[in-house]
């Protein structure tokens, strides 16, 4: 183990890669070009699909995607136990926008292990995810709580940003290995206006004094890798298509939060971003798996319509609704139909039915990187691995509903109302920072990060994770921990 190096991982949460190009272009961001972008680089990633605040943590902390870790959504609802009475049921739904907040920590999978667990010398700041981290290293939680709160309504994000930049900088003193801080106010205040809103500028300029701050205090002395990143990106919302009124109107009354209280619904709806929806069939009724597109539209399941899918497709502000079917993944939309399959192998095959619904030009089969690669400017970047990952999990819908450019699929309860959201799978919503004051090769995934921090500290990489080290592909993989502790 290599214990003169230290790695710190700063989420800025929110943060569209190319706006934060355009004021690193203007000149201001002069300390992050300085202290980090000089010495190495920003490249081109993707986050994970829902691409939502706390999910889209988890690959920075594990380096396993939300299915992988069975945490498919902010909301989502295990059918497997859910017998309708929501007290005595609440392990199997669950809602991290609220108390239970934390208990994502307990819900990752049995057996995952994060960073916190590999590197016992980290501290985590301002972050809901804690897990393998004892108490005395978990701060900016009274703040989070008190500001984040108030934030939440009123915009006001100033005073915590300050108070996690003051905690970084102290953590210079202490010399912790590993050091995880979040910095909400750019997602916080975009919500409020749009991605390119003044105000919104201004808290990437703060956090740019911030970072002047943490380099005065010493913060990237020694052998010290620094990645900035960002979980998300967003775009202006300029309609809603409220995805439970809807299903009202056909007849089929909707659990959803904060309504889980619903008597005898006949579906549960799982708003994350509020860009996509996790949609569940005949809550309440405890079964193994989920329902198949094939069984619904073959009139197989109790009380549910056999053109649901095709409805749900054709309303206002649908992109896509998807659904699983043994090794396919299909996607229907209004234009028509398609699959993915897992191929075998890392391997994934795309096929247009009826139409090309992600923009590929046609059928495909490439492996899991060359995916990312080819879809890396397309409508929805590495859809294709991020559809797949999250039908791994046993908590994933029966149905997943991906929301448009300009729309979300929320209206009712949405206390403030969201001007810009995120949560979908479309390029903005997917397309996020990373950058680095080490070379990396781009481009990456947001799961990357986890084997690279812990390539440069001299830390075993865990078998089965989903990220790999962001070094050139046709490296050995044998010499790739040597090239991640070098960059």
């Amino acid at each position: 183990m290599t214990t003169d190096r230290r790695a710190t991982l700063v989420i800025l949460d929110g943060a569209r890669a190319d706006v934060f190009a355009h004021l690193v272009a203007a000149g201001d961001l002069p300390n992050i070009s300085r202290y980090l972008l000089e010495s190495g680089g920003m490249v081109p990633a993707t986050t994970v699909f829902p691409s939502t605040t706390g999910v889209a943590y988890l690959p920075f902390l594990t380096g396993c995607y939300p299915g992988t870790c069975d945490v498919p959504g902010i909301r989502w609802m295990d059918v497997r136990g859910y017998t309708g009475e929501w007290w005595r049921d609440r392990e199997h739904l669950r809602s991290y926008c609220g108390p239970q907040g934390g208990l994502i920590n307990s819900d990752l999978r049995p057996g995952l292990v994060t960073l916190f667990d590999l590197v016992p010398e980290s501290v985590s700041l301002c972050s809901p995810l804690t897990r393998g981290l004892p108490p005395e290293r978990d701060r900016v939680q009274r703040a989070r709580a008190l500001w984040g709160a108030l934030a939440h309504y009123v915009g006001t994000y100033g005073p915590l940003e300050r108070a996690v930049g003051r905690a970084l900088c102290r953590t210079t003193r202490e010399r912790h290995r590993f050091v995880f801080a979040v910095f909400p106010g750019v997602d916080g205040v975009t919500h409020f206006w749009d991605p390119w809103h003044t105000l919104v500028l201004d808290m990437y300029r703060g956090f740019d004094r911030i970072i002047g701050d943490y380099a005065a205090a010493g913060g990237f002395d020694g052998d010290h890798l620094t990645l900035l990143v960002s979980d998300h990106g967003l775009t202006p919302v300029e309609h809603h298509t409220d995805v439970s009124l809807e299903l009202e109107a056909m007849g089929m009354p909707a659990l959803r939060y904060p309504a889980i209280w619903r008597r005898d619904p006949k579906v549960g709806v799982m708003v994350s971003g509020n860009g996509s929806v996790q949609l569940y069939l005949r809550p309440g009724t405890p079964r193994p798996r989920r329902f198949t597109i094939g069984e619904i539209e073959a009139g197989m399941v109790a009380d549910i319509p056999r053109n649901l899918v095709r409805e749900l497709a054709q309303l206002p502000g649908v992109a896509l609704v998807v659904g699983n079917d043994g090794d396919a993944v299909r996607l229907v939309g209004r234009e028509g139909r398609a699959r993915l399959v897992d191929s075998g192998g890392g391997r994934i095959r795309y096929l247009p039915d009826t139409a090309d619904l992600l923009g590929l030009g046609g059928p495909a089969e490439h492996d899991d990187r060359e995916w990312l690669r080819r879809t890396m400017s397309s409508p929805y970047p590495d859809a294709p691995t991020q559809l797949l990952q999250l039908f791994r999990s046993p908590r994933a819908g029966d149905l997943v509903i991906i929301a448009e450019v300009g729309w979300d699929l929320r209206r009712d309860w949405e206390i403030p109302e969201h001007r810009s959201g995120h949560g979908s799978l479309t390029a903005d919503h997917m397309r996020c920072l990373v950058a680095s004051n080490r070379h990396l090769v781009g481009p990456v995934r947001t799961v990357d990060t986890f084997p690279l921090i812990l390539g440069h500290l001299g830390v075993p990489i865990p078998e089965g994770i989903d990220g790999v080290l962001p070094v050139a592909p046709d490296v050995d993989p044998m010499q790739r921990t040597a090239l991640a502790a070098q960059a």
